[in-house]
């Protein structure tokens, strides 16, 4: 059978995109430290944000599970035992990684689609503490403004 005749039209094709971010990151590892002395050389972890490209957005920490007021502290496997220790947004530690304010957050970060956008995080254990030996640990959750 011979087709004689034909007839078109268009498919339309859209999609919207929506600005979405993802946050993901390591563990921050001091190894093994005097409490008395702290930490002198910052240790470094990288908080990995992906966000739809060109999606602005901020990153902060909170001050974690154990803190008391603004001071991070980690809490000793004995449940009763703590070690205060800060994070930085720079190694100098000088800008405190917060999000209790806007001025302690990591502004100005622009989404990359599909890499994620590494952002240094930077602790110290403070020092002149008395802390028993044992395994001290916190949790510090990460809340991505977009």
């Amino acid at each position: 059978m011979a087709v004689a005749q034909t007839a078109s039209g268009v498919l339309t094709v859209e999609v919207t995109v929506v600005s979405t971010c993802a946050v993901g990151s390591g563990t921050l590892a001091f190894g093994t430290v005097d409490p008395a002395a702290g930490t002198n050389t910052p240790t470094r972890v990288n908080v990995n944000v992906t966000c739809t490209q060109g999606t602005p957005f901020s990153v902060g920490l909170s001050d974690g599970a154990n803190a008391t007021g603004t001071q991070r502290r980690m809490k000793g496997s004995n449940q009763s035992q703590y070690l205060a220790y800060n994070l930085f947004q720079d190694s100098a530690g000088t800008q405190r990684f917060g999000n209790n304010v806007t001025a302690q957050r990591l502004i100005g970060q622009t989404g990359l689609g599909a890499t994620a956008n590494s952002i240094p995080v930077y602790g110290s254990i403070v020092a002149g503490q008395s802390a028993p030996a044992d395994v001290y640990s916190d949790t510090v959750p990460i809340t991505v403004y977009y």
